[in-house]
């Protein structure tokens, strides 16, 4: 891990999550995934979190100190104990099957006045009768929905036969909000590099806005920078690997989270979204006679809208721009704006480290720039490939070269 918790996820996505596996919507694992936090950390978290629910009191990611347990009196903490002990080791079909509203309703019945469900299932995590065996996970904890629109992007490729008449590979780099299901960003190019990842990320935030987070795969994009020009190949060093994709989005306050390795499945919605446009998109450019990537762009297009538009999703058995649009008329939008005063071009560019030499000269791939103003200071370059390149100094863009 990085950074602190409170430095890489914002609190409303943190919350999200822990509700999401408090009500048995997502698992243990999958919750230490998208947190990128170890098991002991994710209940410690849950505990707290829990705390302030119960005591309604604001919920804080970072915090020194935490908050006392709320006590039970000891008529009911001993009658909890009899029930949960008994459910743990001398049931026999309702063994080790938790209700804590049931629990919860028996006990006024006892003791004349209404208790939380969330207070007995935290007594019941505190005490060790309670842990969401492994064996519950397949049965108990369904696939993770979503709060709204924007909390959660899907972020992938896929290399395939995509243009048939090109007789070749092509990628295609797919973005789908998780909670509508709608494609947000789908871009159709010859080579995979980590520029093109950002070319499509810069298109969907200057569309929709930023997300909380973002969910990718342990491909070398997100992880080592390689980026292949027309002419020149450029690499970093394993130790540089996290300053490029992870870099633009943490500079606008958005989460990137990791799927486990040898996990594919979990990014489910964007894998079975691949599926379903490997099966239309080849036939309609081989059937119109596509031979360009720009060509065949407009096809992606034309597909991704009639999936936006018109085909309702199994699972939810709505239309994915209905469903976004539905629910940001409700409130449950996550999506923020991205800040004018952005410079986008340098947040979604190759960052490269360079020292600028006493002369007020610096090297970048075999040419040397002037940037006299900076003599003997470390900058960074900002490359767009084929464009052009910024030299950044101090949070300031002091000079700009063509390539």
């Amino acid at each position: 891990m990085d950074k602190q918790l409170h430095k890489r996820l914002s609190k409303e996505f943190v919350e999200g999550v822990l509700e999401a596996f408090n009500d048995h919507r997502i698992g243990e694992e999958k919750a230490c995934e998208m947190l990128c936090i170890g098991r002991a950390q994710l209940y410690k978290l849950r505990k707290r979190w829990l705390q302030c629910v119960i005591g309604k009191k604001p919920f804080e990611l970072y915090s020194r100190q935490e908050s006392a347990f709320h006590r039970l009196p000891e008529a009911v903490e001993r009658w909890l104990h009899e029930e949960l002990s008994f459910i743990r080791r001398k049931a026999e079909v309702y063994r080790g099957r938790f209700n804590f509203a049931v629990l919860a309703e028996e006990a006024e019945k006892v003791f004349g006045y209404p208790f939380h469900r969330e207070t007995f299932r935290y007594f019941a995590l505190r005490h060790g009768y309670y842990h969401a065996l492994p064996e519950e996970k397949e049965k108990l904890y369904v696939r993770f929905e979503t709060p709204g629109p924007g909390f959660l992007f899907q972020h992938d490729s896929s290399k395939h036969l995509w243009v048939p008449g090109l007789r070749g590979y092509q990628y295609l780099i797919l973005t789908k909000d998780d909670y509508s299901r709608l494609f947000v960003g789908a871009g159709l190019v010859e080579r995979e590099g980590s520029f093109e990842h950002l070319e499509v990320a810069r298109q969907t935030m200057e569309r929709y806005g930023r997300p909380l987070a973002y969910y990718v795969d342990q491909h070398k994009i997100f992880r080592f920078v390689d980026h292949h020009g027309v002419h020149v190949r450029y690499a970093l060093a394993i130790d540089e690997a996290e300053i490029q994709f992870k870099r633009a989005l943490r500079s606008l306050d958005i989460g990137l989270i990791y799927t486990e390795k040898g996990a594919a499945e979990a990014k489910g919605k964007v894998e079975k979204a691949f599926d379903y446009l490997q099966r239309r998109i080849p036939y309609l450019c081989e059937r119109h006679g596509i031979r360009s990537v720009a060509e065949a762009q407009k096809v992606v297009e034309e597909v991704v809208n009639f999936y936006n538009e018109q085909r309702p999703q199994e699972e939810t058995e709505e239309v994915p721009l209905r469903r976004w649009e539905e629910a940001i008329k409700e409130g449950k939008g996550k999506l923020r704006p991205l800040d004018a005063s952005i410079n986008l071009d340098i947040v979604f560019s190759l960052h490269y480290e360079r020292s600028v030499k006493r002369d007020g000269t610096f090297s970048f791939k075999g040419k040397e720039y002037k940037l006299h103003q900076c003599g003997g200071k470390r900058i960074t370059v900002c490359l767009i490939p084929g464009k052009k390149i910024m030299a950044v100094w101090n949070g300031q863009k002091v000079g700009e070269f063509p390539v």
